[in-house]
């Protein structure tokens, strides 16, 4: 098998996105032989160099190429964008160096399949031609662009929406499958192009080693939340809860304090954390589980992006009582007030937040019926069970029935979403 990727990622990997794609990887290279292309220059030099000491590790063969984001680069990609009717970011990702190592890595390690990761990657299909391919799709970009153009409602975002609805459909029908995280997520590319078989395979976040890990005591009236600033929903995510949400809980709770994890947070939610504001930015955190479960209580204010929200699941796994918007909680099958507390609009987060600090028996129920749901949910083993059905069928192996199903997930005791109706 060989893994196709937007960037390199290994053991310790700071963002959620990274964190998953290395849990995927792990499980396929415990079964398959594993060979690993990718991207190097999205993180700094000596978090590639020890994610790629990780690969090495797992992989039969791992090679790179550098991805250009020089302002230069990222104008090009942007002005092709405007002409061409794609996504920007697929036009970054488009390059002659990885056409190059692409064509070499088929000819070299002849893969049975080729796994690609991330909607941006998915433009490669056109090179393997005769080599079934599995779209490991991560995010559905036009699920979150649509969210994201709703509540920023402007040319750009609606042209960029359709940019990536329009090439999904012309990438997804050549794969023998689209998998995604949420079952949300399969049903929109299935509705928006049919010709996409979309299907739903979950998490593989729960281990054996996370789930036999020891949880620390949480730290009595800390608040947390961890994530990739250069990622748009944490950016919105965290500027409502600094401007709308956290007064108010200090307000209420004056020995409260806020921490923040996450590489090179905006100057203007720095700026935010003067000295009476309880609020810290603590940049890169080395272990992402002690984080979580040194929170009190860890807060996921999303009001945009689409799948399952991987920091929610690690918050889960780690034992720390989640306080979430319903898209934080979204394809967790986390039920409001029994695996976390659910609000989106800002007085009710507030309230919920305040609440769990405050009540020593409400926090302890909800981190263990937490950790209890996200240990069977999001089983690395079954995982690998269902993944592992589809890439023998798409490599043309003997077929293995119908594909193990996942947990049941309980329903929800909510809505459906429409972005309209979240506070910001």
């Amino acid at each position: 098998m060989l893994l196709l990727a937007p960037f390199l990622y290994g053991e310790g990997s700071a963002n959620g996105g990274a964190a998953l794609c290395w849990a995927q990887l792990k499980e396929l290279a415990g079964v398959a032989t594993v060979a690993f292309l990718g991207y190097r220059g999205a993180e700094p030099d000596d978090t590639d160099r020890r994610a790629l000491a990780s690969l090495q590790a797992h992989c039969a063969q791992v090679d790179s190429v550098p991805l250009q984001i020089a302002r230069s680069a990222v104008l090009r990609a942007r002005l092709g964008s405007f002409a061409f009717g794609e996504p920007e970011l697929a036009r970054l990702c488009r390059t002659p160096a990885m056409d190059t190592a692409l064509r070499a890595m088929l000819e070299r390690f002849r893969p049975d399949i080729v796994w690609i990761q991330f909607p941006q990657m998915a433009q490669y299909v056109a090179l393997c031609d005769g080599i079934p391919c599995v779209m490991d799709v991560q995010d559905a970009y036009s699920l979150s662009g649509f969210r994201q153009a709703q509540r920023a409602p402007g040319p750009r975002n609606w042209l960029n929406w359709v940019a990536w609805a329009r090439y999904e459909a012309r990438h997804y029908p050549r794969f023998a499958a689209a998998l995604t995280l949420s079952e949300q997520d399969a049903q929109v590319l299935q509705a928006l192009n049919p010709a996409t078989r979309a299907l739903s395979m979950g998490l593989p976040l729960a281990d054996d080693q996370v789930l036999q890990r020891a949880h620390g005591a949480a730290v009595a009236g800390r608040v947390g939340f961890a994530g990739s600033f250069g990622h748009q929903p944490n950016l919105e995510g965290m500027a409502w809860f600094l401007r709308d949400i956290w007064p108010r809980v200090r307000e209420r709770m004056p020995q409260a304090r806020f921490v923040v994890a996450g590489r090179n947070p905006p100057a203007a939610l720095v700026a935010q954390a003067d000295g009476g504001s309880g609020i810290e930015f603590s940049g890169f955190v080395p272990d992402i589980h002690a984080f979580y479960a040194s929170n009190a209580v860890t807060v996921v204010p999303l009001v945009s992006g689409g799948g399952v929200k991987i920091k929610t699941v690690e918050a889960m796994l780690a034992g720390s009582a989640v306080v979430s918007t319903r898209i934080g909680v979204e394809g967790t099958g986390a039920l409001d007030g029994c695996h976390a507390m659910v609000a989106d609009e800002a007085q009710a987060f507030a309230d919920h937040t305040v609440r769990v600090l405050s009540d020593d028996a409400l926090r302890a129920r909800l981190s263990e019926a937490a950790r209890q749901h996200a240990g069977v949910a999001f089983s690395a083993r079954s995982w690998r069970e269902r993944v592992m059905a589809t890439v023998n069928e798409a490599a043309g192996g003997a077929s293995a029935g119908p594909l193990p199903s996942r947990p049941a997930l309980p329903s929800r005791e909510w809505p459906a979403y429409s972005p309209a109706e979240g506070s910001s």
